[in-house]
């Protein structure tokens, strides 16, 4: 795959990423679901705004630098301990398509950041580089994604952890 394909389609994923959030975010009637949306939205317009950068320094030079992209949303961790703090009190409210909006984001990311990962061996130099970040983001993006879905579907587990079981 070429320089200008791979970004081409990376704008391609992006757009299509952030535009299926502002739609769940537009469709959702609880107001965290709502922000929850609009931040990933905004987070992946990012993306497409930077990416289209790159695909216009390279069309017109033949190169490009990397400069790195810092991501909209904090650290895993540190939301990590966010969103343990929150679920402490949260309730699970009947949404009708919350949770087909999650699974569809969480077959999104990892679509996105299986393409992603594919890049990174297969581009040269600063291109591998903006793709290999990209790729970081948008793992954390599938992290963020599936944490939530499984707060909201109760299953027992938070960032691949076993928060509890059955039993207890």
């Amino acid at each position: 795959m070429t320089v200008d394909q791979a970004f081409t389609q990376a704008l391609e994923y992006e757009t299509r990423i952030r535009d299926q959030y502002l739609e769940a975010a537009a469709d959702a009637i609880v107001p965290e679901a709502r922000t929850f949306f609009e931040t990933l939205a905004r987070d992946e317009a990012s993306h497409v705004a930077y990416i289209a950068h790159k695909l216009e320094q390279w069309k017109g030079s033949g190169a490009m630098s990397y400069e790195g992209l810092a991501a909209g949303l904090p650290e895993p961790g540190r939301l990590a301990a966010a969103i343990a703090k929150a679920a402490s009190s949260f309730t699970a409210i009947a949404e009708g398509g919350h949770n087909a909006a999650l699974s569809n984001a969480l077959r999104a990311e990892r679509e996105t950041s299986a393409f992603y990962r594919s890049l990174v061996g297969e581009l040269p130099g600063a291109a591998a580089d903006v793709f290999a970040r990209l790729l970081e983001i948008e793992d954390g993006h599938t992290a963020i994604v599936q944490a939530e879905l499984d707060l909201v579907t109760g299953t027992g587990h938070w960032f691949d952890l076993r928060v509890f079981d059955m039993e207890e």
